[in-house]
């Protein structure tokens, strides 16, 4: 029993659990490979976000505000206020203060917003000019701007109108027969890095003409920085943004490393094509793998001799049996 040679369908079957085996192996082995990589592509995907965030989003509040105040003793009220909080009560310095209140390089705009009285004064004051000078902490004059601001027109019908449908809100003191007018003053600044901004002062002027300013209940200027569409959501929405960017920065990775994997096994399966119509089987080969066909067909031969035998034995036998005996 223990020199029993296996069958032909034991032979196939152990072939065949070996094959299994090796495509279980080199299965296992692609997909530990496709996890490391997909991995390394995460890491540069978060690598890639966590530099374009340094990059394009800016650092610092997106928006500053501080009141003005306007001294009404001179003919132009003028309003001078630091965005950098002072460090004692009184005003006077011995040195210049240091401070920036935006980025080096970052750009920023300037808005000044008056809140005046719906009042028929304002109305007919219509026009004034705002003159605002972006300063540093020495003093020294980055830039001057001059722009119109405008009281709008609301004629005594709206008025009336407004006034019966908001009434009880205008009773119970919720809204105040106001109006906002806010005036751009400086748009898209770029920040130098070595004279920082940190100082405003905003002169108000009656137009040509006219001595008569408007009456205002309080003022305010706004610097706000200057961001495009993806610093905005880069901004505002720090944790959506980034997963959505990193999903995006991971599939592209994933897709080129795919096409060019892709592309390599086809140009190294035309090379070995090539390598293979390159160099024929040599004489030897073919007389060696010569030898192991014959040497098949003599072992499938001698299995087959004893059935030949065994068939030809059992027709002479049936041939003596029809033989009669008279013959």
């Amino acid at each position: 029993m223990a020199d029993e040679k296996p069958t032909l369908l034991e032979h196939e079957w152990v072939e065949f659990s070996a094959r299994v085996r090796r495509v279980c192996k080199r299965s296992a082995a692609l997909t530990l490979s496709a996890a490391i990589i997909s991995f390394g592509l995460l890491i540069a995907s978060i690598t890639c976000v966590f530099a374009l965030r340094y990059i394009v989003v800016p650092r610092g509040p997106a928006s500053l505000s501080q009141d003005l105040v306007f001294d009404y003793t001179a003919a132009a009220p003028v309003a001078r206020v630091s965005f950098i909080p002072q460090k004692f009560a009184n005003t006077g310095e011995s040195k210049p203060r240091k401070g920036r209140i935006v980025s080096a390089k970052q750009n920023f705009d300037v808005d000044i917003e008056f809140v005046v009285p719906d009042s028929e004064y304002n109305v007919n004051v219509g026009m004034f000019q705002v003159n605002a000078k972006l300063l540093t902490p020495s003093g020294k004059t980055l830039l001057e701007r001059s722009r119109p601001g405008i009281v709008k027109y609301t004629s005594k019908e709206v008025k009336w109108l407004k006034t019966i449908v908001w009434w009880p809100f205008h009773a119970l003191g919720l809204i105040e027969e106001q109006q906002n007018v806010r005036v751009a003053m400086v748009q898209n600044y770029k920040e130098d890095s070595e004279s920082p901004f940190t100082d405003i002062e905003v002169t108000m002027k009656p137009h040509a003409g006219s001595a008569r300013l408007p009456q205002i209940y309080e003022a305010r200027a706004i610097v706000h920085l200057s961001m495009n569409f993806v610093a905005k959501l880069l901004y505002f929405y720090p944790i959506a943004s980034s997963f959505v960017l990193v999903g995006l920065f991971w599939s592209g990775f994933s897709f080129a490393a795919f096409v060019s994997t892709v592309i390599s096994l086809l140009i190294m399966g035309s090379k070995i094509d090539e390598k293979d119509a390159e160099s024929p089987m040599k004489p030897d080969e073919i007389g060696k793998y010569a030898r192991a066909i014959a040497d098949a067909m003599d072992s499938a031969e001698s299995s087959q001799a004893p059935a030949h035998t065994t068939n030809g034995m059992m027709d002479e036998g049936l041939r003596r049996r029809n033989v009669s005996p008279s013959s």
